[in-house]
């Protein structure tokens, strides 16, 4: 490609529920380069990417490669123009081996007969040529997720890409592996001349290797660099922007905080290198920081669903060794994990039946589950949070805020000591944004400690009575009230470098 086939994104808006927002970016990736896209939680990179990669819609603006424009309806239209993204959220095939993922869409065959043994000895040598050397006949679901994350970069690099779109590309690979992945990134961009973007928040990761730079804030670009004017510093200021304002000004009823209740100390897992929290009954904790940080492995590692290595817990002055979930309802903990239609609730069970799932015990008479008793349970729970639709129906067919409401019912039926939510307005509209805070609150009043991790800092500033902030899989335990910090103090805190 010569550098006339630029791709071109210009004056792109776009609204969700009329609420904007990307406001008129102008965008674009050169062949031969890697383009960094930095911006805080919430900026609009996500959006942005989608856009470019064909997977979101946008309101206005138009896309050109090389002058021409372009318009694309889906990803695979994008791919069919050499625009190929790699997510957060890999999109291997877990029960295909390596080999089948690699060349997935464009198998080798002759007369209709899969060459099996010519693709696998080709798989090979290509992950080999990338300093991966794993057997291509393993299934996907046998690697580690590092290895999965660099199978599936890989298997873009070697297709007929033109534009690659990384999202967080190094977030679950150490600092080896994170080094060999973008040298390698560098060194295809330019012998294949193929342009690069690179969403990240690990800025001396990645800035070595950025060609140019562009920050995105509230869903504008505040801040465009090339070669020499890639300064971290100047990035890190255009993040943090104007948001230094005033502290966090809704004011909260008064309410008595009681002693502390969680206490973690020098907390080890996977990918958690010390953590330190002490989290009160009687408030909300909030636990702020950027992708990959740790937030949400924190809270899983506490609710028995990832292993503790090292480190030590306290509920209420009492030892607690996360072992499983169940143990962890047992020791009078509850959870709303962030991905409800994945580990949040059945689909083809009704609302009702989604709420007591973590309590059926309760309504055991002879080992036999009084139903009656469960379904009345469910409707006072339920109609107390205000919960609406086909609630006697399968829950998939309820609305993404009703939905979360049944989730949160099944925390206050289990009536635990101390709730773990993950964010817990995630693909819910404003009103029930409204409602979900309310029952935050109400749980609170009763003096649970609830900890939260959100990625919107509004909200975390709007339901935490004091916020912690993680770093690479770290958190000193410092956690400050929300009246004496701005949106400029998290943001500097969540970038700044990390301490030794």
């Amino acid at each position: 490609m010569s550098s006339s086939d630029t791709y071109r994104a210009s004056g792109i808006t776009k609204a969700f529920a009329g609420v904007g927002v990307l406001h008129g970016i102008d965008f674009e990736v050169r062949p031969g380069t890697i383009h960094g896209l930095f911006g805080h939680n919430g900026a609009g990179k996500s959006t942005l990417l989608k856009i470019l990669a064909g997977a979101q819609p946008y309101d206005d603006g138009h896309l050109s490669i090389g002058g021409e424009p372009i318009i694309l309806s889906s990803p695979r239209d994008a791919l069919a123009k050499g625009i190929a993204c790699v997510y957060q959220e890999l999109r291997l095939i877990p029960n295909l081996t390596v080999t089948e993922n690699l060349f997935l869409g464009r198998e080798v065959s002759i007369r209709g007969v899969k060459q099996i043994h010519e693709m696998n000895a080709y798989a090979q040598n290509l992950l080999i040529e990338h300093g991966l050397n794993i057997d291509t006949t393993r299934p996907v679901r046998s690697l580690s997720h590092p290895e999965k994350q660099l199978v599936e970069v890989i298997a873009n690099l070697d297709g007929k890409a033109r534009f690659l779109f990384l999202d967080e590309p190094t977030t679950a690979l150490d600092g080896n592996q994170s080094q060999q992945l973008l040298a390698e990134v560098k060194r295809i961009a330019l012998e294949r001349q193929i342009g690069v973007v690179l969403v990240s928040h690990k800025l001396d990761e990645v800035l070595p290797v950025c060609d140019e730079a562009t920050v995105l804030s509230g869903g504008r670009v505040v801040f465009h660099a090339t070669a020499d004017g890639i300064q971290k510093q100047a990035i890190v200021a255009a993040v943090v922007g104007d948001a230094h304002g005033h502290a966090a000004e809704t004011k909260r009823a008064a309410r008595t905080v009681g002693k502390p209740y969680l206490s973690v100390k020098g907390l080890r897992g996977a990918r958690l290198s010390g953590v330190n929290i002490e989290a009160r009954s009687g408030e909300v904790l909030g636990l702020y920081g950027l992708v990959g940080s740790g937030r949400t492995r924190f809270l899983r590692s506490l609710y028995g669903m990832e292993p503790v290595t090292d480190g030590e817990i306290e509920l209420a002055g009492k030892s607690y060794r996360p072992v499983s979930p169940v143990r962890a309802m047992r020791a009078g903990i509850a959870m709303l994990t962030e991905e409800r239609k994945v580990d949040g609730f059945i689909p083809l069970m009704s609302a009702y039946q989604n709420v007591v799932l973590s309590t059926l015990k309760r309504y055991r008479d002879y080992g036999l589950v009084n139903l009656a008793a469960t379904e009345r349970s469910a409707k006072k729970t339920l109609a107390r949070i205000g919960t609406r639709g086909k609630l006697d129906g399968p829950i998939k067919s309820l609305s993404g805020g009703n939905q979360q409401k049944v989730l949160l019912g099944r925390i206050i039926e289990q009536n635990a000591d101390l709730i773990l939510l993950d964010e817990p307005t995630k693909g819910v509209d404003i009103g029930a944004k409204a409602d979900i805070y309310a029952i935050i609150r109400g749980l609170v009043d009763e003096g649970r400690c609830v900890v939260v991790v959100s990625s919107e800092e509004e909200e975390l500033m709007e339901i935490s009575d004091r916020i912690a902030v993680f770093q690479h899989g770290r958190c000193d335990g410092e956690a400050v009230s929300v009246d004496e910090i701005s949106l400029g103090d998290l943001r500097q805190a969540a970038w700044a470098p990390a301490s030794a």
